[in-house]
């Protein structure tokens, strides 16, 4: 079996606190490189090709919330915190932190967040929609690589379609052209051999159930 990691990507949100401090300060000083080098760290699991997921056992501020929006799941511990936090330190939202948050959880619960301060544990989170599930912190990781591995079995050039078609579903407007994309990719996966494997496996099984 192929290794999980041609499929998925985990990341740990919370290593970025003491780097980000760092590069606002020099950012204060006139030096704004290394902010956006920073961010070129998360965005790297915005544009991945991979299926990425977040696990957050710690607090998640700034920046290190940003990598967290930049997954395609999140999961969090027990003792997770999300906080934005711009706007406490007076300076606006980087990174494209307001697009990746609203776009998570929606325009009311992002000016929370960014504008007024609002800070959430992790069973906040959930009711919010920004985490997909919350468990105990030694359970955390290996809940994460638990959900990587049922990508184990699909054919990586689905994965990487459906990936794709998922995260462009909110950027697309109308139906319309949401059904012409999609009927394009199912086209598509109709003449892959892992489509005919599996067809066949139910044809299969249908046959054994009526004997």
């Amino acid at each position: 079996m192929a290794s999980p990691s041609a499929w998925w990507s985990l990341a740990r949100a919370g290593r970025f606190a003491r780097a980000e401090l760092s590069s606002l300060r020099a950012a204060a000083d006139g030096e704004f490189g290394q902010v956006t080098e920073v961010y070129d760290g998360f965005l790297r699991f915005l544009h991945s090709p991979l299926a990425t997921i977040a696990a957050v056992n710690g607090a998640a501020v700034g920046a290190g919330f940003n990598l967290a929006l930049a997954c395609d799941v999140r999961l969090a511990g027990q003792h997770a915190l999300f906080d934005s936090r711009f706007a406490q330190l007076r300076i606006h939202p980087g990174g494209g932190h307001a697009w990746m948050l609203t776009r998570a959880v929606g325009q009311q619960q992002a000016m929370l967040a960014c504008l007024f301060g609002e800070v959430w544990n992790a069973s906040a989170a959930l009711a919010a929609g920004l985490v997909a599930g919350v468990y105990d912190d030694d359970e955390l990781v290996s809940a994460a690589i638990a959900l990587g591995r049922r990508l184990e079995d699909q054919e990586p050039a689905f994965t990487r379609r459906l990936l794709s078609t998922l995260r462009q579903a909110a950027a697309t407007a109308a139906h319309a052209d949401a059904l012409a994309s999609e009927t394009d990719a199912q086209r598509w996966s109709v003449t892959r051999p892992a489509f005919r494997d599996g067809l066949r496996a139910i044809e299969e099984q249908i046959g054994r159930r009526g004997r």
